[in-house]
């Protein structure tokens, strides 16, 4: 009898050991994915103040933006260079043709009642 006890003890041991490291392992994966969501969070809301920053130095003149296209030819990687530090912020990727005015057609469209 005390071997059939001490086994059912061992047995128990054992799976009580299981269910530990499979709640170990759950907890842990779920530790990873909620710390990543944060994570990027964090750099998405970062990168949104860096660009009102951004904005803010560009007004004053004593900064440029400068636009360096990518592979692609429809993206630009923009850099905020400030002329009194010489020193040069990578800003955002953004479209290239955010900045630049829509150009203006040779004649404006009239209005007409059905003549041509």
């Amino acid at each position: 009898m005390p071997a059939i006890e001490a086994q059912r003890d061992l047995r128990r041991t054992q799976t009580m050991r299981a269910n530990w490291w499979q709640a170990a392992i759950a907890s842990l994966f779920f530790f990873v994915v909620l710390g990543a969501s944060l994570f990027l969070g964090v750099l998405i809301m970062v990168g949104t103040l860096h660009r009102q920053d951004s904005d803010e130095l560009t007004a004053d003149g004593r900064t440029a933006r400068i636009a360096r296209s990518l592979n692609d030819g429809s993206l630009c990687h923009y850099v905020v260079f400030d002329n009194r530090t010489a020193q040069t912020v990578e800003d955002r990727i953004g479209r290239c043709d955010e900045g630049k005015p829509k150009p203006k057609r040779d004649r404006p469209p009239a209005f007409s009642w059905g003549r041509r």
